[in-house]
């Protein structure tokens, strides 16, 4: 066994020990014949009033502008597939968002694991990333070996399915490197497609943003214009119908485990709460990123379009 092969087996088994459940790694390039991907989506506007994602361009396509020097990226899973879900009736939520914000849960499993190869590559240095900084995260966990993109765009894991959190440590030393799946694992299916309310996927791989009601519900500030279809926050409406999810693993993560008031609180309970008790109940949830009058806003446009 070489030594690239010692190392990347050794970043492997300790991703397992701190909890991820897969890990793959690659060659730090710069990620080309994805600049033009990326300008053509920006140009048609669909990342709607995200203007962050127009920021930073070269950094979102070079892993060196983000590390110095940096060689590999590594790249790791952890599912939060369950088999709780919410009672039929009650405003609906993205499944990642039923729990603990996956941010503050990932990063620290991110620090420790970065901390333990600190510990047996003192030589290491690097840099964690959760969501955050201009990472383009389903691409280096494709090119990673991880998994292929679905039609919606979602990454897909052919173990954990697409219920899954990303997140990438890119560092500054060699190791061996995963080889991506290849082939169309998606085929002729188009459920993902037809499934999006708003028609957001305007066709394979492209997403409009202006119609996602996962958009609307969480990073738009204005009024909504399109129907949520009792979504409150989030979307996952192609992810459910995705024939992989219906086939691969479910976790039950205990960190993950859904929280009561998010999987039962009925139109009633959301209209009654008051700010207090949101603060209270979802502080350390997904919601808070969209926040208390927000959430209330996307609830009086579920109303709405019921009974207009």
């Amino acid at each position: 066994m070489s030594m690239l092969s010692e190392i990347s087996n050794t970043v492997k088994s300790q991703s397992v020990q701190f909890g991820f459940d897969a890990c793959g790694i690659a060659r730090a390039d710069y990620l080309s014949g994805k600049e033009n991907v990326l300008k053509q989506w920006l140009d048609k506007g669909y990342n709607a009033s995200m203007n962050y994602m127009q920021n930073n361009f070269e950094m979102r396509l070079n892993p060196q502008l983000l590390v110095e020097n940096a060689k590999s990226v590594i790249c790791l899973l952890f599912s939060y597939n369950s088999d709780a879900c919410q009672r039929a009736g009650v405003p609906k939520i993205a499944r990642y968002a039923l729990s603990n914000d996956y941010h503050t849960i990932i990063r620290r499993k991110l620090n420790d694991f970065y901390a333990s190869l600190k510990r047996i590559f003192p030589q290491i240095s690097g840099r964690g990333f959760v969501d955050s900084a201009p990472v383009l995260e389903r691409e280096w966990a494709v090119r990673a070996g991880l998994g292929w993109y679905g039609k919606s765009s979602v990454f897909i894991s052919p173990v954990f399915g697409s219920f899954v959190f990303l997140a990438e440590l890119i560092v500054d030393i060699e190791m061996e490197y995963d080889k991506p799946l290849t082939g169309n694992f998606c085929g002729a299916c188009n459920k993902c497609i037809k499934s999006c309310p708003n028609s957001a996927i305007t066709e394979p791989y492209v997403v409009n943003s202006q119609k996602c009601i996962s958009y609307q519900t969480i990073e738009n500030k204005n009024e909504i214009n399109i129907s949520t279809c009792d979504w409150l926050f989030g979307c996952d409406a192609c992810l459910r119908v995705c024939p992989y999810n219906r086939r691969t693993k479910i976790c039950n993560h205990e960190e993950f485990q859904p929280l009561s008031e998010a999987l039962n609180m009925s139109f009633d309970d959301w209209e009654n709460i008051s700010e207090d008790e949101f603060k209270k109940i979802f502080k350390n949830s997904p919601l808070m990123r969209a926040g208390y009058e927000k959430i209330k806003r996307n609830l009086k446009n579920i109303i709405q379009q019921k009974y207009l």
